[in-house]
């Protein structure tokens, strides 16, 4: 079994260091086997959607889960080691996740804005490391402030991030490595935190900050490219003028030149696929069907070229294939070769079975292919995995089971949406489009009773 050092280890030397030893001593790193009790002490209580889930409420690892809860484990570990290079994922959740996982796993005691507020009854020894890292804030050196809220940020406490990161001004950006990183950290978190819930409202979310950051960066930093990545696609998405696409595309590959200079082979191959990802958008919006195939076949081919040395790297490599092949999915599904979408949707769930969102994916192609069955047996293993796709996976099951003339089985799918989700107008507006039957009157009163409530 792989134990922990035990400690925070710091390589770097600092002002601070009389402080910082005595900060370390503070932060225990815990063993896999972690003994303290808490509810997820019996693995036999836990439910399916806990036991994939579990790192994000304690810190904990799981055996089999999706990549996004694997990879905490890999935050945990270059926060408790710092010889470890960071460990950084570039899916960032939506910040209504937290609060639905733990809201359908039925532990609103652990929903929190900061983690010390979690009772320490229920507390697992990793979580009450972070919680003595964060007491200990000031005296952390920055490169393990950087490291600590990694960890925050993939537990989604983006507010914490917000309050606990100041303002910097330019010069403090471009002074430390460090810097540029927290000052990265916190107006991504605002970002999250101002990103509305509806794909409509997308084009109302504030962009300037993140901007800011991103063209203050120096070109050689890490955030410089991935920041102006995440410019670059949410302007794609929202329908922004071809010309400011161009022009975050050409700022994002004369940084991308700067990078590739300064890193080893599985970086630059990770680096190049994320840039003709997010490059492909502009021959998308220019209805370039040819270009957009031969840059999404740049940025398959790079990614498939990642050659990973440890774990660390492996889930890095996968992480980033995973939406790659997601978007390979949808240009299919664009060019209409629904063969084609069927083979990479389902390439998606061998790379990560435990994410509902993949089950989804593959639920709306064989919707395209009208194989309504299949469909309603791939939205129901999403809503079975849990969030973030329970309460839509239960919805499209029960529209895949209308359509194919089972109303029972329809409104089955249609009441556990509900119970995910009481405020959702779709399950209920099906709801009172179900037959006449005497067995759903008192479901069409129950929905419209609990939706006005």
């Amino acid at each position: 079994m792989v134990r922990s050092t035990g400690r925070i280890i710091s390589t770097r030397s600092t002002p601070c260091s009389s402080s910082r030893s005595a900060t370390e001593s503070k932060v225990e790193a815990t063993t896999l086997s972690d003994p303290t009790p808490t509810r997820w002490s019996g693995a036999e209580h836990s439910s399916f959607p806990e036991a994939l889930l579990r790192p994000f409420v304690d810190l904990r690892p799981c055996e089999r889960g999706p990549l996004c809860a694997q990879g905490i484990e890999q935050y945990w570990l270059a926060f408790t080691d710092t010889r470890r290079p960071r460990f950084v994922l570039q899916r960032t959740l939506p910040r209504r996740f937290r609060a639905q996982l733990l809201s359908e796993l039925g532990l609103p005691q652990y929903q929190v804005e900061d983690p010390r507020d979690v009772p320490e009854a229920l507390r697992s020894a990793r979580w009450n490391s972070v919680c003595e890292a964060l007491d200990h804030w000031p005296q952390l050196t920055t490169d393990q402030q950087c490291r600590l809220v990694l960890v925050f940020h993939a537990l989604c406490f983006y507010s914490l991030i917000s309050s606990l990161i100041p303002d910097m001004t330019e010069r403090e950006i471009t002074a430390d490595p460090d810097c540029t990183e927290l000052a990265y950290r916190r107006a991504s978190a605002r970002y999250v935190l101002g990103f509305p819930d509806r794909v409509a409202d997308y084009g109302n979310a504030d962009l300037s900050e993140l901007e800011r950051i991103v063209t203050t960066a120096p070109h050689d930093h890490p955030v410089a490219l991935n920041g102006t990545l995440k410019v670059l696609v949410h302007k794609a998405k929202i329908g922004a003028p071809v010309k400011e696409l161009v022009a975050w595309r050409a700022r994002a590959e004369r940084i991308l030149s700067t990078a590739l200079a300064k890193s080893d082979n599985f970086t630059c191959a990770l680096l190049q696929s994320r840039f003709y990802r997010a490059a492909s958008f502009v021959p998308h919006r220019h209805g370039d069907r040819a270009e957009v195939v031969r840059t999404m076949d740049l940025a398959e081919r790079e990614a498939l070229a990642m050659a990973p040395a440890d774990e660390a790297q492996r889930l890095l490599k996968l992480e980033n294939l995973h939406p790659v092949i997601e978007s390979r999915t949808k240009e299919a599904l664009w060019l209409g070769d629904l063969n084609l979408a069927l083979a990479r949707a389902e390439r998606l769930i061998d790379l990560d079975p435990y994410d509902s969102r993949v089950w989804l994916e593959l639920g709306q192609v064989r919707l395209e292919r009208k194989e309504y069955a299949l469909a309603a047996e791939a939205y129901a293993a999403a809503a079975a995995l849990g969030p973030p796709s329970s309460a839509i996976g239960r919805h499209m099951a029960g529209l895949c089971f209308r359509n194919l003339g089972q109303p029972m089985l329809a409104a089955f799918f249609f009441q556990a949406a509900i119970d995910i989700d009481s405020k959702a107008i779709s399950p209920h507006d099906e709801i009172q489009r179900l037959p006449d039957l005497p067995a759903f009157v008192a479901l069409k009163d129950w929905s419209l009773r609990s939706f006005e409530a």
